[in-house]
């Protein structure tokens, strides 16, 4: 599936999109990287709503495809991997809801869409955390203009830390 800039659009999370998350998130290849869905949907509900993130569902091609949302990492003391970044440095969390819609090329240009939103408001750097056992996402990121930076180890596992910067953003 080719998927062009103008095939892409976001329409911030309502209270109406809670039922169709849910179903996502209770797939089996969201609930792998994801977690508990009943968790997550409240973190999304929750975070939304007290402006700690800023949650999207994405369209492609007018159809819903998935989730997107930003938030400041360096904000989170329990993300310690992100003490060093600066405070108007968007991470960016993002799923394809349909199963269907996996493996069909989808996350790259949601994500360079995306990532255009953040620079024009300012964004100078997103980072982004994969679990790093996560190739598909790995690859679907890279794609997209991200770049390992590091990498952060602990109980959950090992997560790999990347990048886009408005200057590579804007070279390709």
């Amino acid at each position: 599936m080719r998927i062009e800039p103008a095939d892409v659009s976001f329409e911030r999370v309502a209270e109406r999109h809670l039922p169709m998350l849910l179903a996502w998130l209770s797939e089996p290849h969201v609930r792998q990287w994801w977690g508990d869905p009943d968790v997550e949907l409240g973190l999304i509900r929750d975070g939304c709503a007290k402006g700690e993130v800023d949650g999207f569902v994405f369209h492609v091609k007018g159809e819903p495809a998935g989730y997107i949302q930003s938030w400041i990492p360096s904000q989170y003391d329990e993300e310690p991997w992100a003490k060093d970044l600066s405070s108007d440095t968007p991470g960016v969390d993002i799923f394809i809801g349909p199963p269907e819609m996996t493996g069909r090329g989808v996350a790259a240009p949601v994500l360079k869409a995306f990532a255009g939103r953040l620079f024009e408001n300012g964004a100078a750097r997103i980072v982004i955390d994969p679990d790093a056992g996560n190739r598909r996402a790995v690859r679907a990121y890279s794609k997209a203009g991200f770049v390992p930076f590091g990498e952060w180890i602990d109980k959950s596992g090992r997560t790999l830390l990347m990048e886009l910067t408005r200057t590579e953003f804007e070279r390709n």
